[in-house]
């Protein structure tokens, strides 16, 4: 069972059989960012390091060279989920697909990002939405970079 609008839903009525997925994550965000007063709002710099676990460092040839980057990390403070609230930057009723909210029942979170430096094993980028301590799941070369 899972919480949904505050309600106990079974797991099996919104997945069928499909089988949980176990991930393991890379690395952990380090930076100022937290949560702010509302549930949109966050404080802290645009600037964030990713330290990549060390075992990683195998995995990262060319990526110094790479400008934009598609972070995929794990919503680990999200809070109870929502079929239907209001979205945070205009106030339009939607759901979790239609929004970025962290509240929802597959909790991860993908950011395009731009890398600004690599040191060992820590990529320093710009404009990722993770706060601090959020566990990194994933890297890519980012699609949209690739086209700008």
């Amino acid at each position: 069972m899972i919480l949904i609008d505050g309600k106990p839903v079974s797991v099996e009525s919104l997945y069928g059989d499909a089988q949980p997925i176990a991930i393991r994550p890379i690395g952990v965000v380090v930076n100022d960012k937290q949560r702010g007063a509302g549930d949109f709002d966050t404080t802290g710099g645009d600037v964030s390091d990713i330290h990549l676990y060390p075992g990683m460092a195998r995995f990262m040839t060319g990526l110094q060279d790479e400008r934009y980057l598609t972070i995929l990390w794990h919503f680990h403070q999200a809070g109870p989920v929502k079929s239907v609230f209001a979205r945070g930057w205009d106030g339009k009723q939607v759901g979790p697909f239609a929004s970025r909210t962290p509240n929802r029942l597959t909790p991860i979170g993908v950011t395009d990002v731009e890398l600004l430096d690599v040191k060992g094993t820590t990529l320093v980028v710009r404009g990722l939405d993770a706060f601090n301590g959020t566990p990194v799941l994933d890297i890519k070369v980012s699609m949209a970079g690739l086209k700008r």
